[in-house]
């Protein structure tokens, strides 16, 4: 089954963490889940890079793990949050805005910080979209975003 989508039939731990509304949010989840499985079983750089975060878990463990769990957060300003070395993590309306590339980019994301990589100004939990083949290492370097990507070089934590 591997990891969840909070569709009701969870109640999570974390103030705020809803059940993803059905409709273009619960198939964007539903969507990035796949995509983030494929991504793990066709780029080999995601699992190596996943696998040397304080967790030691790579992508295709962390996606393996029925314990974690996709949920919705309605009022965050910002795309995603999760549960540092938890089982909890909530997709934002700012990342549903941006569409389906953006919430795959941030389940990943918010998947690093499962792994125990902590927020603030601590880089990793973005820099592993380059390793999933979400961004390009020029936008890294030059630290100029490319809309073509959901990789955005100035986001932190």
């Amino acid at each position: 089954m591997g990891i969840q989508v909070n569709i009701g039939d969870h109640t999570s731990s974390q103030a705020g963490y809803l059940a993803v509304p059905s409709g273009d949010k619960r198939y964007m989840c539903n969507w990035a889940r796949i995509k983030a499985r494929t991504i793990a079983r066709t780029i080999p750089s995601a699992n190596v890079y996943f696998k040397t975060l304080p967790g030691g878990r790579t992508l295709t463990e962390l996606l393996a793990d029925s314990t974690i769990w996709i949920n919705y957060q309605s009022t965050m300003t910002f795309y995603g949050q999760a549960v540092l070395s938890g089982t909890e993590l909530a997709i934002g309306n700012s990342a549903f805005r941006k569409g389906r590339w953006t919430v795959v980019a941030t389940l990943i994301h918010e998947l690093c910080h499962i792994n125990g990589v902590p927020g603030g100004t601590d880089r990793r939990a973005e820099e592993s979209l380059l390793h999933c083949g979400l961004g390009k290492q020029s936008e890294r370097t030059n630290q100029v975003d490319d809309p073509n990507t959901p990789y955005e070089p100035g986001i932190e934590g």
